[in-house]
């Protein structure tokens, strides 16, 4: 009896084994739209960081739904050159959805030269299209300023 409880305890394990590494290949696989969608920004190329989308993608801001490409185009106009993506969580939902969150920050120049940043947090519900990882909604909300400290009581 015990020889046979551990044989399934050892099958258990082994049977584990390749979950994990796939976990960690399609993990991995999903941190490359990240990257991808840094390299598009930093080039400014609104049409690019809008392939990393599914076909019918929602794009959520707080003032709404916006058109992806449009928004960065705006963003590029403003003076946004750089991005820089940090991925905080990865959770694989089934074989073909995961769901990221992270933080961004994005800094430039305003035409005036005035340096410009935005720091915001983001959470991404991706899907597998046509056999590659697409964005299907990405949420993203502005971090709130940091609150000036009180002056100390006398």
């Amino acid at each position: 009896m015990r020889k046979l409880f551990g044989a399934v305890c050892f099958s258990l394990l082994l049977s584990a084994v390749p979950a994990n590494a796939f976990d960690q290949s399609q993990k991995d696989e999903l941190g490359k739209i990240s990257t991808a969608y840094e390299q598009y920004f930093n080039k400014q190329d609104a049409a690019g960081i809008t392939s990393l989308f599914a076909k019918n993608y929602l794009r959520v801001k707080p003032m709404g739904i916006v058109d992806n490409t449009k928004y960065y185009e705006g963003a590029f106009k403003a003076g946004m050159n750089h991005l820089e993506i940090r991925t905080t969580d990865v959770q694989l939902l089934s074989e073909s959805m995961a769901m990221r969150t992270g933080e961004a920050r994005v800094t430039g120049k305003s035409e005036k030269g005035d340096p410009l940043e935005l720091n915001a947090f983001w959470t991404s519900l991706d899907v597998r299209e046509n056999g590659q990882w697409k964005i299907r909604m990405l949420t993203s909300m502005p971090k709130a300023p940091p609150q000036p400290q009180e002056e100390a009581a006398k």
